[in-house]
């Protein structure tokens, strides 16, 4: 009988296929959902400029709607890749979770206003006047000084994102100061600006209930991460400012 030989010490030579030849599974799920993110913010920046044409005409707050609508769709890559370097990050907070409590409160802030000056009936303690509109264009006004002001004062060091650079010194000039969130006060006054000058009752009722708790959480989060970077050097500009209101809180 002829005896079977088998090779086991020399195998035949099989490709190799290294893990990382192919995007994983985790890989096209993450790029997925950035596309869906992108996607669903040209979404609401093209619906808040509709609603801004929609409004101008009778309101003057629609006309902030539509630069809103026209600043965000310029310059939203810019904004997109400013946030997503992650060059010398020291700390960040974990999955943005601050930015998706606050965001309802903007939703409903921008984009029910309108909607509930369009097709709602106006409520009679909220009149739709003329000054109504002039006060809540003041305050829009006012917000976007504040938020200016705090952007020159940050100079680089400005991200839409709680995170601490390699480098990073901790911004005590300027409306810092005074407040140690000048550009969350800047928001919040400016949501009142927009509600007050669509007379908005949904809008007015979401500021308190959604917006505001979001932020408070958000400066938490932002705190616990500058103390752990600043150590004694921010208790310290803790104990001589305010977090929102001068003087206040």
């Amino acid at each position: 009988m002829g005896q079977e030989y088998r090779d086991t010490e020399y195998p035949c030579p099989q490709k190799i296929i290294k893990p990382d030849a192919y995007p994983t599974d985790a890989i096209m799920i993450k790029y997925g959902i950035r596309i869906l993110l992108i996607s669903s913010a040209y979404l609401l920046v093209c619906a808040l400029g509709y609603l801004g044409f929609a409004t101008y005409k009778y309101n003057l707050t629609g006309w902030f709607l539509i630069l809103t609508a026209f600043s965000y769709g310029l310059g939203g890559p810019f904004l997109l890749w400013s946030n997503m370097k992650r060059n010398g990050v020291i700390h960040q907070e974990r999955q943005d979770r601050s930015f998706w409590l606050i965001l309802p409160g903007f939703l409903v802030v921008f984009y029910a206003s309108p909607l509930e000056y369009l097709y709602i009936p106006k409520i009679p303690y909220l009149a739709r006047t003329t000054w109504m509109q002039l006060a809540g264009l003041g305050l829009i006004v006012a917000s976007l000084v504040l938020f200016g002001w705090a952007r020159i004062a940050l100079k680089g060091m400005y991200s839409g994102r709680i995170r601490v650079h390699a480098g990073h010194i901790l911004i005590q000039n300027g409306p810092y100061c005074i407040i140690r969130h000048p550009a969350y006060a800047s928001f919040i006054i400016m949501s009142l600006g927009i509600v007050i000058g669509f007379s908005s009752l949904i809008g007015l009722v979401a500021v308190p209930l959604l917006l505001v708790p979001g932020f408070i959480y958000r400066i938490n989060v932002e705190e616990e991460i500058l103390r752990a970077e600043f150590g004694e050097q921010y208790i310290r500009y803790v104990r001589n400012t305010k977090r929102l209101v001068p003087f206040i809180w």
